[in-house]
């Protein structure tokens, strides 16, 4: 479903993505993990287009993804690490126009508004300007904004950073649902139980290569060895 093959970029001298291939099969739910400057946001910016690659090609559903297009958005729901919102629009009025950027059609356009507003218990503060938001709040309208339109594919960059224990656990539980029913999704975190726990496969990135991809069972073989994920990871990026 995500096809990534030798990318790179480059910022100045700084090599920010170095070759790097990977590809996630449909219903997989796959996680990013990585220091900081690893290269992760820049990858998903690749991905949608917002920054433009030095190298390499990428297949998104058997479509090849150029520069500059944007028909291929509507395939995908992505919440970036840092919420992108009109803050002086509601909750409302920012993902009715997410909706129409996207052309889901009215009625049902509403109707999945009110679904994701009551899923991230955003009801009550739809119709206050996004400038009063809270932190959490912000990150669930943006997820909200991701959900809309029914994507076959998730890029969730941080996507749980901020969220309260019960919108992150419904949250979670919706994407391993998600894969079930042929969804895939890229996932990056920090906080390497989450991924341990949410993903059926793992690519370390670091210093802008992929340093390693496991599946689950070699993170449980590692249990099983009086080892740990974190443990791995830390040894291979301090290597």
């Amino acid at each position: 479903m995500i096809s990534i093959k030798n990318l790179g970029k480059s910022f100045d001298q700084l090599q920010a993505l170095n070759d790097v291939s990977f590809s996630i099969e449909k219903g997989v739910l796959c996680g990013l993990l990585g220091p900081n400057g690893a290269g992760k946001s820049t990858l998903f910016k690749i991905i949608m287009g917002l920054l433009a690659p030095d190298a390499g090609t990428i297949t998104l559903a058997e479509e090849p993804i150029v520069f500059g297009a944007t028909a291929y958005k509507r395939k995908i729901g992505y919440a970036p690490e840092t919420p992108i919102l009109y803050e002086y629009l509601t909750g409302w009025e920012f993902l009715n126009f997410i909706a129409a950027a996207k052309e889901i059609v009215r009625p049902g356009r509403e109707q999945q508004i009110q679904h994701w507003l009551t899923f991230f218990d955003l009801t009550e503060k739809a119709g206050e300007l996004i400038t009063a938001y809270s932190q959490g709040m912000r990150r669930k309208i943006s997820l909200s904004a991701a959900l809309l339109g029914a994507p076959e594919i998730l890029l969730l960059d941080e996507a749980t950073n901020g969220l309260d224990p019960e919108s992150s656990f419904k949250f979670k539980n919706y994407l391993r649902e998600f894969c079930g029913r042929g969804g895939t999704v890229l996932f990056s975190s920090h906080i390497i139980e989450t991924v341990e726990h949410l993903c059926d496969r793992l690519i370390i990135l670091h210093r802008g290569q992929v340093w390693r991809e496991m599946q689950r069972c070699d993170w449980q073989e590692l249990r099983q060895q009086g080892s740990s994920l974190e443990q791995e990871f830390i040894a291979l990026v301090k290597a």
